[in-house]
């Protein structure tokens, strides 16, 4: 495996991927450029197979820095292990075992990302209580077990987008399927109980991608 399935559902995605969102894609199992000192302490001490994610997901996300315009600059990790984007920018991370995707967006246009990649896989029928009831699972056009992979990624895309406004981590009975995207079950400020999350997916080359892109109000 690589990452060009990766690129190649990117590639098949761009007819409506967000003119406002660069992203770049970058492949695990290969050296990249060192990380910055800040970059490279966060993950001293990890395991050879985080660090490979770790690095191809900076290095991805330093590319993107150089799309919106930035000098790649150093992407330290935070308490809460969510990454630290300079000012001046909003952005996400995400990966599987054999590929990483980092999205970003100018924050004078864009609130907030969320993104999620995984491998298309139907999720084990003891797992998706967890993850949907069965009305949200009615909402998707596929069979239980991808429908539940396929919410799962909708929701960690939309918990990365809300975690940078609300700073708050939720469950995943915090947001349900509807029609519009993911709506918030109960407030989380400063959302408000109701509120719609959008969510774009796309699915393709045994992977499903998420994005959830929360503009600034015109």
């Amino acid at each position: 495996m690589s990452v060009a399935p990766l690129d190649r559902l990117m590639t098949r995605g761009q007819i409506d991927w967000p003119e406002e969102v660069a992203y770049a894609t970058c492949d695990p199992q290969v050296t990249h450029s060192p990380l910055f000192p800040v970059e490279e302490a966060a993950i001293a001490n990890a395991v050879e197979k985080r660090r490979r994610e770790f690095t191809a997901g900076r290095s991805a996300a330093h590319t993107v820095q150089e799309k919106l315009g930035f000098p790649p600059t150093a992407i330290p990790m935070g308490e809460d292990r969510a990454p630290i984007w300079p000012a001046g920018m909003v952005g996400s991370l995400s990966h599987t075992a054999d590929a990483c995707i980092a999205v970003g967006a100018l924050s004078h246009r864009v609130q907030a990302l969320g993104v999620d990649v995984e491998s298309l896989a139907p999720l084990e029928s003891r797992l998706r209580p967890y993850i949907a009831n069965h009305r949200e699972l009615a909402c998707m056009d596929s069979p239980p077990g991808l429908a539940a992979l396929q919410i799962f990624s909708m929701k960690e895309a939309a918990y990365k987008a809300q975690y940078l406004l609300s700073q708050t981590f939720c469950d995943f009975d915090t947001l349900e399927v509807v029609p519009e995207g993911l709506r918030f079950r109960h407030s989380v400020p400063p959302f408000a109980r109701g509120t719609i999350l959008p969510i774009r997916q796309w699915a393709g080359f045994g992977l499903c991608l998420s994005l959830c892109l929360l503009k600034r109000p015109a």
